[in-house]
Formats: structure tokens, sequence, C-alpha cells
């Protein structure tokens, strides 16, 4: 491993929590040089269809693409009882 590499590495994960990293950690210890590489690091990488990605794609466009400025209020509290 080169220098510049360990040094990027090691930046990435200062800012991880300790759970994360406990998580992290088990990714090369699951992996060593002669074992089958990875091809999928999720069972869900590769779950979607062409197709229902695009459904997705556009309810999420149709849905989420707007925000109407006058939609946001913010409740008045009820009066304090005397």
């Amino acid at each position: 491993m080169t220098t510049a590499l360990r040094e990027e590495l090691l930046a990435e994960l200062e800012g991880l929590s300790d759970g994360n990293l406990r998580a992290l950690l088990q990714v090369p210890r699951g992996i060593r040089d002669d074992a089958e590489p990875i091809r999928r690091w999720s069972p869900a990488v590769g779950s979607l269809s062409d197709e229902d990605a695009e459904q997705m794609r556009r309810a999420i466009e149709e849905g989420c693409e707007g925000v109407d400025p006058d939609e946001w209020t913010v409740p008045t509290p009820p009066p304090a009882e005397a």
C-alpha cells in the first residue's frame, strides 16, 4: 500500500463513528488476496429492474422536486392555562 493511499484511507476513517469503524473492519477481515473477488457489496445492489428503477425515478421527480414555501408553517402553541 502506498503512503498516499494509506494517508487517504486514514483521513476518511477519522470521521467515522466507532460503530461504523467496527462494521468497516469486518470487510478486510473477510477478504484475502487469494479469495474470490467481491462482486456485490450489498444484496440490494442490482436488485431493481431497469423498469422499476425508472418508475421510482419518475415518482421521485413528480412528487419531490417542487417546494411550496407557503406549505411550510410553524404551528402556534396553545395558550398556557391559567
